[in-house]
């Protein structure tokens, strides 16, 4: 199984830590969001980002990853803080199939600042919290 880890802030890892505690179920809500688009003088090119929302944690975690991965079934993620970094909390989730896409002009830098940008605000709006982690990795400048 896929296990991604996740640095949260202390308040929403101890709230997390409360509900685990509590053995309350948290209500969540995966899907994927595309961007799709390319410098004016450049090819297109696909960004992806996993989006995983915890309903009633009022937290929302999106996770960019590279365009060769899919996650298909359930997959883990574990949630750390400085708070405790030798503790995380476990939680197991699975994508819906549905995916959002839109398009946007630029560099994947870009579009992936656009798409945390975009969720952040949509989910500030609804009074949760948005987390973006960039699971890609570094591009050599071969592959540039």
């Amino acid at each position: 199984m896929l296990q991604i880890m996740c640095w949260v802030d202390p308040e929403d890892f101890d709230y997390l830590d409360s509900m685990s505690k509590r053995n309350e179920k948290v209500d969540y809500y995966g899907y994927l969001f595309e961007v799709e688009g390319g410098p004016e003088t450049g090819k297109s090119s696909v960004v992806k980002v996993v989006v995983v929302e915890l309903v009633n944690a009022k937290m929302v975690v999106g996770l960019a990853i590279p365009n060769d991965l899919k996650i298909e079934g359930e997959f883990k993620i574990g949630f750390i803080s400085h708070y405790d970094p030798n503790k995380d909390i476990p939680f197991v989730c699975k994508l819906s199939n549905e995916v959002k896409r839109t398009n946007y002009m630029g560099d994947d830098l870009e579009k992936l600042e656009y798409i945390g940008f975009t969720l952040e605000k949509f989910y500030e709006n609804k009074g949760a919290k948005f987390y973006l982690h960039d699971l890609r990795g570094a591009k050599s400048s071969e592959n540039e």
